[in-house]
């Protein structure tokens, strides 16, 4: 018997004490939460992946989408972010934006090497 899978329990749980102890215990859940979170969408991609063997997150990314809505309508906004970053960021999503275009009309106009090497200079 391996005594490998209990052992990394231990020092897991033994991290969330410190955690907890060190910082404070709304921290810790806060962290344990995340943690059990990712681990359900990873097993909903693993079993994607296992049984149709098809690599696909986008069930997953969905939802996380759904969560992030949730969220986003539950919280009133916060004036203060935008005075701190919120241009910024509606910069950065265009420039985003302006480079998928960029590449796709790239790949749309130009053939052979010179199309890949375009895309990865883009």
């Amino acid at each position: 018997m391996s005594l490998r899978g209990p052992l990394l329990y231990l020092v897991m749980g033994c991290l969330f004490a410190l955690v907890g102890y060190t910082q404070s215990w709304n921290f810790a859940l806060t962290i344990l939460l995340y943690s059990l979170i990712s681990a359900i969408m990873s097993l909903g991609v693993n079993m994607q992946w296992g049984y149709a063997g098809i690599f696909n997150v986008g069930i997953m990314g969905f939802t996380a989408l759904g969560g992030l809505a949730a969220i986003l309508i539950a919280m009133p906004p916060v004036e203060e972010a935008w005075s701190a970053g919120g241009v910024g960021i509606l910069l950065a999503g265009l420039a985003i934006l302006l480079t998928v275009v960029a590449i796709i009309f790239w790949r749309r106009n130009t053939s052979g090497g010179i199309r890949t090497i375009g895309t990865a200079v883009a």
